[in-house]
């Protein structure tokens, strides 16, 4: 007699993830930057590595660290040389900022 399997688990389901107004703005200048100091090709790989990043905290939004001293529910990611600073929120994963490492994010984010 073959045993019946136990049901799987389902996995919570994917948000989806909304950049700020603020946040669109850092990836163009970022992007930007980017190409005016490597050029294309390498804006090219950068941009890749961002939007994978940011695809990705729709299946792992806690893959951050928590940092709610600067912002309640504040977490971040790093990718490549910048951090994004984003929020789960109860139907989606909103980016707020993408800063680079060396920023000091308490300058863009009001306690």
């Amino acid at each position: 007699m073959v045993a019946a399997s136990s049901p799987t688990p389902m996995s919570a389901p994917k948000k989806g993830v909304v950049l700020s107004a603020k946040a669109e703005a850092d990836v163009n200048d970022i992007l930007l930057f980017t190409w005016q100091r490597w050029g294309e090709e390498q804006r090219d790989r950068y941009e890749v590595a961002l939007d994978r990043a940011i695809a990705a905290l729709g299946d792992f939004p806690e893959v951050g660290s928590s940092v709610s001293r600067l912002f309640p529910g504040c977490r971040a990611r790093h990718v490549g040389r910048h951090i994004l600073y984003y929020r789960i929120l109860d139907d989606s994963i909103e980016v707020v900022r993408i800063l680079h490492e060396r920023t000091d994010p308490t300058r863009h984010f009001q306690s």
